[in-house]
């Protein structure tokens, strides 16, 4: 760096070295309390705690991370001031606002991301994912701002605001303060910033590589993500997407035939994903079956309810029912007790439903093709966009005889977004919809109606939902855990609305196409509402998040729990070839069976897991570890032979889900 005073003569790199590295030190050394604040309130990292993962509770940890926080928000600090040395150069601004812009610019960024990342693992639980969420939203940022734009508006809009006065005050106090030296960073500033954060990042990157207490701890900051982002670019020698610090590791950092997720194939000898050897030979040769001729065609009714816990079925909101008539359908056939979500989120959980697999089968079709082959008529009504999700997850819905979806209503929604992953009008609209179409069609064919309800997804409430239980309402913005109570309650009152508009949809059946029309009710996956120290869905494998209802009656469904949804079209389609009319739903306990399950996509999963009746076994990708039942999460160097056996059944499960023209059992 040069430096020139107001004379204009040099003044040698001394002054400017000093100044640039004490408020490097300084916005780092502010950055640094500020996430090791957040880390230990968010997940005890430095006291440790009940089933917590790598905290750094001893006192070597400690001082280890300290230095390499210090170490990573220095690298990033730097840049920032490096900058606003720069900017006050050119503006001819003095000391005291050339400092306050550099302390800005430095501990600014990362603080304010810091406390967004905060103020988003409050509200949701340190669960959350915003890489996952990103994945499952097709990448697309709208989406999430759809989301999450009730909780972002108060900190963007203060940021704005302490922007535009920061500038503002520093002008002022430019004008006011002595312009005693102006300080020039130029090529030779640049250079130096270069070495020092070069050899800083080689010294935190051997410290998360050898250590996963300090890993897991360096990279949930701010610094820790930005540099490791470049650290696993730069040592992604074989050019494979994953370097040093990817997570999942790169298994051979010198093989591109072997990496995180890379399919592999049977039998050859080559563990291409690195995790529990090669794939057995012979796994995956399944024949796609074809739809049989039914035996009987009564009118079939699919009720996709949105976020719907399977706890809500037969409780009670004090003295009241939330869901009497779903309570009255159970009575009437039969109500599953272990029915699952494979993804807990909903493009997939739909896509599961109809196509009847965790992936699509060429020649397979989905559950509405088995309807039209049989002479069906089709009709398809969802209070939701179902372009969300893309070709990925289309299910030929807009090719039913009749379809009709958020999109004809944009006018009449309730939610304040008309992105795709956000549209939604009530019940009440698609009660509207479906009654004019069912007052106007001919009976020369059976009905296969499909009706989807959306008022129990967030934010729990809208103007059109009455007080049928409960009368609370907790605005978006206040929906955070120490509203819990009240959340639960406009949840539940939301889910009471929903299952009086599928009591007037029975009805109307009736009315309109008669008493035998059999209904299949279910819900695209649960829903935590602070119960388990989380907000949402899609992104904990529990039985909060993924445990569903399903409710049959009117059809002879013959399901051995616990079950997925994939189960459920075979189920139907075996019942309607069977000419056993009037026999109630089967669903009976099969102790030794397990339902597959997963976050993310099935190609690149975050966790697998297999849920049975007795336990879930989760296989974390990203640590290598596994945990049952909430227990406490093991490397797999360590399991034992039984646990490891489970795991490699678990693992070769969904290998051999992804091989071209598989077919394994989405249960087994």
């Amino acid at each position: 760096m040069s430096v020139v005073d107001r004379a204009g003569g040099p003044d040698g790199m001394t002054a400017a070295g000093r100044e640039g590295l004490w408020l490097t030190l300084a916005s780092a050394a502010a950055v640094t309390l500020l996430d090791a604040v957040f880390l230990e309130l968010q997940r005890g990292f430095f006291t440790g705690g009940f089933l917590a993962r790598d905290s750094a509770t001893a006192p070597l940890d400690r001082v280890v991370f300290a230095l390499g926080s210090l170490a990573l928000d220095a690298v990033c600090a730097g840049l920032g001031v490096l900058v606003a040395l720069a900017i006050a150069s050119g503006l001819r601004w003095g000391r005291v606002a050339r400092r306050c812009l550099a302390l800005l610019l430095g501990a600014g960024p990362l603080a304010l991301a810091s406390l967004v990342e905060y103020q988003m693992l409050a509200r949701l639980g340190d669960a959350f994912d915003l890489h996952l969420m990103f994945d499952l939203v097709g990448r697309r940022p709208a989406e999430i701002l759809a989301v999450s734009s009730t909780q972002l508006l108060v900190p963007l809009a203060a940021m704005v605001a302490a922007v535009v006065l920061v500038v503002y005050g520093l002008h002022r106090l430019n004008r006011r303060a002595p312009q005693d030296v102006r300080l020039s960073p130029g090529w030779r500033g640049l250079l130096a910033w270069m070495a020092l954060a070069l050899a800083l990042t080689a010294a935190t990157t051997v410290s998360r590589a050898t250590s996963e207490v300090q890993d897991n701890g360096l990279r949930r900051k701010a610094s820790g993500q930005a540099v490791g982002a470049f650290v696993t670019l730069v040592s992604d020698v074989d050019r494979d997407g994953h370097g040093l610090l990817s997570r999942p590791a790169d298994p051979a950092p010198w093989d591109a035939r072997v990496y995180p997720y890379a399919r592999d194939i049977p039998g050859n000898g080559i563990d291409e994903d690195g995790i529990g050897g090669d794939l057995p030979a012979g796994a995956g040769d399944t024949a796609v079956a074809t739809t049989p001729t039914f035996a009987q065609t009564p009118p079939v009714v699919v009720v996709m309810l949105e976020t719907f816990r399977a706890d809500l079925i037969g409780a009670r909101e004090g003295s009241r029912e939330i869901t009497p008539e779903l309570n009255r359908l159970a009575r009437e056939g039969a109500s599953a007790t272990r029915a699952y979500s494979h993804n807990g989120y909903t493009v997939q959980s739909r896509f599961h439903l109809f196509t009847g697999g965790l992936t699509r089968q060429p020649g397979s079709g989905t559950l509405l093709d088995d309807f039209r082959r049989n002479g069906y008529q089709t009709a398809y009504f969802s209070a939701q966009d179902e372009s969300f999700g893309g070709r990925a997850f289309a299910i030929g819905a807009n090719e039913a005889d009749v379809f009709y979806d958020a999109r004809q209503d944009r006018a009449r929604r309730y939610t304040t977004f008309t992105t795709a992953g956000s549209l939604g009008v009530s019940s009440e609209v698609v009660l509207e919809r479906v009654s004019s179409f069912l007052a106007t069609r001919s009976d020369q064919q059976p009905l296969f109606l499909y009706v989807n309800f959306y008022d129990t997804h967030f934010p729990y409430w809208h103007e059109q939902l009455e007080a049928l239980v409960d009368s609370t309402r907790v605005p978006q913005a206040a929906i955070v855990e120490g509203r819990a109570a009240d959340v639960q309650r406009m949840y539940r009152n939301a889910a009471a609305n929903v299952d009086r508009a599928v009591g007037r949809l029975r009805q109307l059946v009736r009315e309109r196409v008669g008493p035998d029309a059999a209904f299949i009710v279910l819900a695209d996956h649960g829903e935590s509402l602070f119960d388990d120290g989380f907000l949402g869905h899609g992104y904990v494998l529990n039985d909060v998040q993924t445990r569903i209802p399903v409710i049959a009656a009117g059809l002879a469904l013959d399901l051995c729990e616990p079950f997925g949804q994939a189960d459920i079209r075979a189920a139907i389609v075996t019942a309607l070839a069977s000419p056993a009319v009037g026999r109630r739903p089967s669903l009976r306990a099969c102790p030794g069976r397990s339902v597959f399950q997963y976050l993310g996509t099935v190609d690149r999963p975050r966790q697998i897991a297999f849920v049975s009746a007795q336990r879930r076994l989760i296989y974390d990708f990203r640590d290598d570890r596994v945990q049952v039942n909430q227990g406490r999460w093991q490397p797999t160097r360590d399991l034992d032979a039984p646990l490891r056996r489970e795991w490699l059944d678990l693992v070769h499960h969904w290998e051999r889900l992804r091989l071209p023209g598989a077919t394994a059992q989405e249960s087994s």
